[in-house]
């Protein structure tokens, strides 16, 4: 996993984080990144695109939590959706809580945005996208 901030004065911070499968299915296995600005941020939005999916059927989630805990789910909710027929496709994960009452999700600064599934996500080659405003 590799990870950058890029900055646009117009479109507000983003994340570009490089996924990579693996075989591990423990919390965390494909992505486990802290805040990277120390202080908490409001995801806006959130993107990944698939060069290649993974060999098997994999459902996929991303969300924040804690390293070792589960993660919630809210960023992105890609159940099933990445076996190997999604190279060259992308999908939007607008961010939203899990009872779907708030617009946004709030990444507090001692937290972790998690990748992961419940299968093998072996063959996986993805670029997630978060998009986000510093509160602080």
């Amino acid at each position: 996993m590799t990870a950058s901030v890029q900055q646009n004065p117009l479109a507000g911070n983003f994340l570009k984080i490089k996924l990579t499968g693996v075989a591990a299915v423990t919390t965390g296995a494909v992505m486990g990144l802290a805040n990277p600005e120390g202080v908490p941020l409001l995801i806006i939005e959130s993107w990944i695109y698939f060069r290649t999916g993974s060999t098997g059927a994999a459902t996929f989630d991303v969300g924040i939590g804690t390293v070792g805990g589960a993660e919630d789910h809210s960023v992105l909710d890609l159940a099933a959706a990445i076996e190997a027929t999604v190279g060259g496709n992308a999908y939007y994960g607008p961010a939203a809580n899990a009872a779907g009452t708030e617009n946004a999700i709030v990444w507090a600064a001692d937290t972790f945005l998690i990748a992961q599934s419940a299968q093998s996500t072996v063959g996986l080659d993805a670029d997630l996208y978060v998009r986000y405003i510093k509160l602080s």
